[in-house]
Protein backbone atom coordinates (compact mmCIF):
# COMPACT_ATOMS: atom_id res chain seq x y z
CA UNK A 1 0.00 0.00 0.00
CA UNK A 2 1.22 3.37 -0.76
CA UNK A 3 2.83 5.39 2.11
CA UNK A 4 0.43 8.73 3.72
CA UNK A 5 1.20 12.05 2.52
CA UNK A 6 2.49 13.63 5.67
CA UNK A 7 1.20 16.95 4.69
CA UNK A 8 -2.48 16.40 4.81
CA UNK A 9 -4.37 17.95 7.78
CA UNK A 10 -6.44 15.28 9.89
CA UNK A 11 -9.52 15.57 8.81
CA UNK A 12 -8.13 15.31 5.02
CA UNK A 13 -6.43 12.18 5.70
CA UNK A 14 -9.33 10.48 7.41
CA UNK A 15 -11.19 11.61 4.04
CA UNK A 16 -8.62 10.06 2.03
CA UNK A 17 -9.07 6.65 3.92
CA UNK A 18 -12.79 6.97 3.88
CA UNK A 19 -12.57 6.90 0.15
CA UNK A 20 -9.41 4.47 0.05
CA UNK A 21 -12.23 1.96 1.75
CA UNK A 22 -15.45 3.09 -0.23
CA UNK A 23 -13.87 1.96 -3.23
CA UNK A 24 -12.62 -1.32 -2.43
CA UNK A 25 -16.37 -2.04 -1.01
CA UNK A 26 -18.25 -1.01 -4.56
CA UNK A 27 -15.76 -2.42 -5.99
CA UNK A 28 -17.84 -5.80 -5.15
CA UNK A 29 -21.46 -4.22 -5.99
CA UNK A 30 -22.76 -6.29 -8.48
CA UNK A 31 -21.61 -4.50 -11.96
CA UNK A 32 -24.86 -3.32 -12.92
CA UNK A 33 -24.85 -1.40 -9.43
CA UNK A 34 -21.12 -0.25 -9.71
CA UNK A 35 -22.23 2.67 -12.20
CA UNK A 36 -25.52 3.71 -10.59
CA UNK A 37 -25.13 3.79 -6.94
CA UNK A 38 -21.86 3.27 -6.39
CA UNK A 39 -20.91 5.86 -9.06
CA UNK A 40 -22.96 7.97 -6.83
CA UNK A 41 -21.32 6.97 -3.42
CA UNK A 42 -17.68 7.34 -4.75
CA UNK A 43 -18.64 11.05 -6.25
CA UNK A 44 -20.19 12.18 -2.64
CA UNK A 45 -17.04 11.28 -0.93
CA UNK A 46 -14.73 12.21 -3.42
CA UNK A 47 -16.35 15.76 -3.91
CA UNK A 48 -16.50 15.80 -0.40
CA UNK A 49 -12.25 14.95 -0.24
CA UNK A 50 -11.77 18.14 -2.36
CA UNK A 51 -14.12 20.12 -0.44
CA UNK A 52 -11.78 19.61 2.70
CA UNK A 53 -8.65 20.17 0.56
CA UNK A 54 -9.52 23.60 -0.90
CA UNK A 55 -11.40 24.35 2.22
CA UNK A 56 -7.70 24.27 3.64
CA UNK A 57 -6.46 26.71 1.17
CA UNK A 58 -8.72 29.06 1.37
CA UNK A 59 -8.84 32.03 3.48
CA UNK A 60 -12.85 31.75 3.84
CA UNK A 61 -13.80 27.99 4.66
CA UNK A 62 -16.86 28.35 5.71
CA UNK A 63 -19.00 27.67 2.30
CA UNK A 64 -16.70 25.17 1.29
CA UNK A 65 -17.02 23.23 3.93
CA UNK A 66 -20.77 23.23 3.92
CA UNK A 67 -20.28 21.98 0.49
CA UNK A 68 -18.04 18.96 2.22
CA UNK A 69 -20.98 18.69 4.99
CA UNK A 70 -23.56 18.39 2.32
CA UNK A 71 -21.47 15.41 1.02
CA UNK A 72 -21.38 14.10 3.73
CA UNK A 73 -25.01 13.82 4.40
CA UNK A 74 -25.74 12.54 1.43
CA UNK A 75 -22.56 10.05 1.52
CA UNK A 76 -23.93 8.52 5.21
CA UNK A 77 -27.59 7.89 3.16
CA UNK A 78 -26.47 6.10 -0.08
CA UNK A 79 -24.16 3.89 2.02
CA UNK A 80 -27.33 3.58 4.52
CA UNK A 81 -28.94 2.34 1.29
CA UNK A 82 -26.26 0.22 -0.30
CA UNK A 83 -26.51 -1.79 2.80
CA UNK A 84 -30.17 -1.89 2.95
CA UNK A 85 -30.09 -3.48 -0.68
CA UNK A 86 -27.66 -6.18 0.51
CA UNK A 87 -25.08 -4.80 -1.44
CA UNK A 88 -22.32 -3.67 1.60
CA UNK A 89 -22.32 -6.23 4.82
CA UNK A 90 -23.59 -5.03 8.01
CA UNK A 91 -19.55 -5.24 9.05
CA UNK A 92 -18.58 -2.91 6.16
CA UNK A 93 -21.09 -0.59 6.60
CA UNK A 94 -20.41 -0.62 10.32
CA UNK A 95 -16.98 0.21 9.52
CA UNK A 96 -17.83 2.65 6.69
CA UNK A 97 -20.03 4.70 9.20
CA UNK A 98 -17.41 5.06 12.05
CA UNK A 99 -14.71 6.45 9.32
CA UNK A 100 -17.69 8.99 8.23
CA UNK A 101 -18.50 9.62 11.63
CA UNK A 102 -14.83 10.58 12.62
CA UNK A 103 -14.79 13.00 9.14
CA UNK A 104 -18.23 14.37 10.98
CA UNK A 105 -16.66 14.84 14.14
CA UNK A 106 -13.70 16.73 12.37
CA UNK A 107 -15.60 18.92 10.42
CA UNK A 108 -18.71 19.77 12.25
CA UNK A 109 -15.64 21.05 14.83
CA UNK A 110 -13.71 23.17 12.21
CA UNK A 111 -17.08 24.84 10.80
CA UNK A 112 -18.12 25.69 13.95
CA UNK A 113 -14.39 27.18 14.88
CA UNK A 114 -15.28 29.01 11.28
CA UNK A 115 -18.56 30.10 12.59
CA UNK A 116 -17.63 31.41 15.84
CA UNK A 117 -19.72 29.12 17.51
CA UNK A 118 -19.85 25.83 19.51
CA UNK A 119 -18.55 22.94 18.56
CA UNK A 120 -20.96 20.14 16.82
CA UNK A 121 -22.20 17.00 18.58
CA UNK A 122 -20.05 14.20 18.05
CA UNK A 123 -21.92 12.16 15.90
CA UNK A 124 -24.43 15.24 14.42
CA UNK A 125 -24.21 17.18 10.67
CA UNK A 126 -23.31 20.28 11.77
CA UNK A 127 -25.12 22.86 13.41
CA UNK A 128 -27.20 25.90 13.11
CA UNK A 129 -26.12 29.51 12.66
CA UNK A 130 -24.89 31.22 15.96
CA UNK A 131 -27.50 32.68 17.57
CA UNK A 132 -29.96 29.85 16.64
CA UNK A 133 -31.37 26.82 19.52
CA UNK A 134 -30.16 23.68 18.94
CA UNK A 135 -33.22 21.36 18.50
CA UNK A 136 -33.04 18.02 21.16
CA UNK A 137 -31.55 14.98 20.46
CA UNK A 138 -34.45 12.29 19.19
CA UNK A 139 -35.93 10.65 22.13
CA UNK A 140 -37.53 6.55 20.97
CA UNK A 141 -41.21 6.14 22.60
CA UNK A 142 -42.86 3.11 22.54
CA UNK A 143 -46.16 3.69 21.42
CA UNK A 144 -47.45 4.88 17.96
CA UNK A 145 -46.03 3.93 14.13
CA UNK A 146 -43.10 2.61 14.21
CA UNK A 147 -40.59 2.06 11.41
CA UNK A 148 -38.09 -0.47 9.47
CA UNK A 149 -35.73 -0.44 7.12
CA UNK A 150 -38.18 -1.58 5.21
CA UNK A 151 -41.22 -0.26 5.97
CA UNK A 152 -43.20 1.64 2.92
CA UNK A 153 -42.85 5.24 3.76
CA UNK A 154 -38.95 4.47 4.84
CA UNK A 155 -38.22 2.72 1.21
CA UNK A 156 -39.87 5.98 -0.57
CA UNK A 157 -38.16 8.04 1.41
CA UNK A 158 -34.76 6.50 0.84
CA UNK A 159 -35.22 6.28 -2.71
CA UNK A 160 -36.15 9.85 -3.42
CA UNK A 161 -33.25 10.71 -1.10
CA UNK A 162 -31.40 8.41 -3.79
CA UNK A 163 -32.32 10.97 -6.58
CA UNK A 164 -31.83 14.20 -4.41
CA UNK A 165 -28.77 13.40 -2.35
CA UNK A 166 -28.05 17.29 -1.72
CA UNK A 167 -31.98 18.13 -1.02
CA UNK A 168 -33.83 17.76 2.07
CA UNK A 169 -36.35 15.03 1.46
CA UNK A 170 -40.24 15.17 2.26
CA UNK A 171 -42.88 12.07 1.80
CA UNK A 172 -46.20 12.78 1.67
CA UNK A 173 -48.02 10.41 3.95
CA UNK A 174 -51.94 11.82 4.80
CA UNK A 175 -52.34 15.11 5.60
CA UNK A 176 -48.66 15.38 7.05
CA UNK A 177 -45.15 15.73 5.36
CA UNK A 178 -42.10 12.74 6.86
CA UNK A 179 -38.68 13.94 6.90
CA UNK A 180 -36.00 10.66 8.13
CA UNK A 181 -32.89 10.11 9.23
CA UNK A 182 -30.45 13.24 8.87
CA UNK A 183 -32.67 15.56 7.02
CA UNK A 184 -35.53 15.05 10.32
CA UNK A 185 -32.40 15.87 12.57
CA UNK A 186 -31.80 19.10 10.42
CA UNK A 187 -35.02 19.94 10.40
CA UNK A 188 -35.64 19.70 14.22
CA UNK A 189 -32.64 22.65 13.94
CA UNK A 190 -34.01 24.51 11.86
CA UNK A 191 -37.28 24.31 12.29
CA UNK A 192 -37.69 23.83 15.62
CA UNK A 193 -40.39 20.49 15.08
CA UNK A 194 -39.88 17.74 17.32
CA UNK A 195 -38.21 14.75 16.51
CA UNK A 196 -38.19 11.49 17.46
CA UNK A 197 -36.30 7.92 16.94
CA UNK A 198 -39.72 5.74 15.67
CA UNK A 199 -37.80 2.53 15.30
CA UNK A 200 -39.30 -0.39 15.64
CA UNK A 201 -37.91 -2.63 18.67
CA UNK A 202 -36.00 -4.95 15.87
CA UNK A 203 -34.43 -2.54 14.18
CA UNK A 204 -31.03 -1.40 16.04
CA UNK A 205 -30.45 1.65 14.06
CA UNK A 206 -32.23 4.54 15.09
CA UNK A 207 -34.93 5.85 12.72
CA UNK A 208 -35.00 9.47 13.23
CA UNK A 209 -38.33 11.32 12.10
CA UNK A 210 -40.36 14.23 11.80
CA UNK A 211 -43.18 15.46 10.42
CA UNK A 212 -44.71 18.70 9.16
CA UNK A 213 -48.33 19.50 8.41
CA UNK A 214 -49.24 19.58 4.80
CA UNK A 215 -51.16 22.54 5.23
CA UNK A 216 -48.06 24.31 6.42
CA UNK A 217 -45.89 23.26 3.98
CA UNK A 218 -44.76 26.04 1.95
CA UNK A 219 -44.07 28.33 5.38
CA UNK A 220 -41.09 25.09 6.37
CA UNK A 221 -40.20 25.22 2.76
CA UNK A 222 -39.62 28.78 2.82
CA UNK A 223 -37.75 28.80 6.16
CA UNK A 224 -35.18 25.52 5.22
CA UNK A 225 -34.58 27.86 2.00
CA UNK A 226 -33.54 30.36 3.87
CA UNK A 227 -31.14 28.72 5.94
CA UNK A 228 -29.46 27.53 2.91
CA UNK A 229 -31.51 24.45 2.08
CA UNK A 230 -32.65 22.40 -1.32
CA UNK A 231 -36.12 20.63 -0.71
CA UNK A 232 -37.55 18.08 -2.31
CA UNK A 233 -41.42 16.72 -1.75
CA UNK A 234 -42.47 13.47 -2.71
Amino acid sequence: MASRSSDLIPVVQKSYDLCAGLYAHVNRFPRAQRGLLGRVILDDALQMLVSLTVANRRTDKAETLREASGRLDALRITLRLGRHLGFVSNGGYEDLSKGADEVGRMLGGWLKHEQGGVAAPVAAPPGPPPGVERAPAPQRRTGGVRYTMRSPTVERYLRAKLEHPRAIVFITTGVFCQSFFEDAVECGRVLRVAVRDLAAESEPARISTCGIPRANLEKYISLLQQAGREVHVE
